[in-house]
């Protein structure tokens, strides 16, 4: 089974291991979980969607902000929202993304919308805080 809570499990079981990466893209990730992993392209990871229709569906997007500050890295690449249209972000067969979560055994657009999820890590000396947050949370809101 996987979910964004398997994967915040798996987190918390090596959280140390945290202090021993200088990239969060260096942590290793438990890749039985995983349906593809990029660098520099959104989304950084993806889960696995779950084929039995279990009370989890899977599937989640995993963007990875590092940071050498307790501040929250710029959102360059990509609008932050709590959930995105799979395919948006897919725009053809023929992409990495795609190669990647069809071959781990996804049914890729099976799931049109995924939620999006932030792993954000913040340094100051010699502490860290690792935080997954729900993408709305960094959603703008009209006053």
């Amino acid at each position: 089974m996987h979910s964004i809570f398997h994967f915040w499990k798996h987190l918390v079981r090596n959280k140390s291991s945290f202090a021993k990466v200088s990239a969060l893209d260096e942590f290793r990730y438990d890749d039985k979980m995983l349906s593809c992993k990029n660098d520099g392209v959104f989304p950084d990871l993806a889960l696995k969607l779950n084929r039995d229709h279990s009370v989890f569906t899977g599937g989640e997007l995993i963007e990875l902000k590092d940071s050498k500050t307790y501040s929250v890295s710029s959102f360059n690449s990509t609008i932050p929202t709590g959930k995105k249209s799979i395919r948006k972000i897919i725009p053809s067969e023929h992409s990495t993304t795609f190669l990647q979560m069809k071959n781990s055994g996804d049914d890729v657009f099976s799931l049109e919308e995924r939620d999006v999820y932030y792993l954000v890590r913040g340094q100051k000396e010699k502490a860290q805080k690792i935080c997954l947050v729900h993408g709305s949370f960094f959603e703008t809101i009209n006053l």
